[in-house]
């Protein structure tokens, strides 16, 4: 049950049936390899440890729930890892962007928390108003940048230049995106360290997943099916 490896319709499923959409289509993909990705939760956090490794680890997460998104085949533990060792050398690359986001945003927070405990003035409302700007664009940038870079082969330049872009056709999406992963590492930070644990138990993987579903619907219409038509 914990270790289940595989992804695959289960027995009794009207074919027959409209498509779910929405929440319904949301929770369906979420738990239908539930356990198996709780598992592989661990083992990304274990895999994270070396702080190099962050960046391989999280392209490989991000390739299994895009998968679970397209509903393709996935085998949890090989495909991870394969993904891994695929992407390493890129992912060190990645760990040291990511480690400056995140210490990017840990600054924003404190001052932002220091700033509430001592009371607002003209300074502290810009560098409140900055600091949101810069953590929802930054947050955003990344929420469609890792899934391209997980699951598409092509130029860094041509999708990061499209991650951009899609920041803005995504609209809400992207709002939802942002205002998520914004409030995740809040409160991360609050409840530290008894949000680490709900971290390693499952957070990650439910909110890798969420960005992804928000996001890859998007990164499919506009950036995959271009490339089909222009290959044909």
């Amino acid at each position: 049950m914990f270790f289940k490896s595989y992804y695959n319709p289960g027995r009794g499923i009207d074919k027959n049936a409209p498509p779910k959409k929405g929440l319904a289509l949301y929770i369906e993909l979420l738990t239908i390899d539930f356990w198996g990705f709780i598992s592989l939760n661990m083992i990304y956090v274990i895999c994270c440890i070396p702080i190099v490794t962050i960046g391989g680890a999280t392209i490989a997460y991000h390739e299994l729930c895009c998968k679970l998104i397209r509903n393709e085949h996935v085998f949890t533990f090989s495909d991870f890892f394969n993904s891994f060792k695929h992407n390493f050398k890129k992912g060190v690359l990645f760990s040291v962007v990511l480690l400056l986001v995140l210490f990017d945003l840990f600054i924003i927070y404190t001052n932002a928390i220091a700033l509430l405990e001592n009371g607002f003035d003209s300074e502290g409302i810009i560098f409140l108003s900055v600091g949101s700007i810069i953590s929802i664009l930054i947050t955003s940038l990344f929420s469609y940048l890792i899934p391209m870079v997980a699951n598409l082969n092509l130029n860094f330049l041509f999708q990061l230049k499209n991650a951009f872009i899609l920041m803005i056709i995504g609209g809400w999406r992207t709002l939802a995106v942002s205002v998520l992963n914004i409030a995740a590492f809040i409160l991360g930070c609050t409840y530290f360290p008894f949000s680490g644990i709900i971290l390693l138990i499952f957070g990650f993987y439910i909110l890798i997943f969420t960005n992804c579903f928000f996001t890859w619907p998007i990164i499919e219409k506009y950036v995959v099916l271009s490339q089909n038509e222009l290959c044909d």
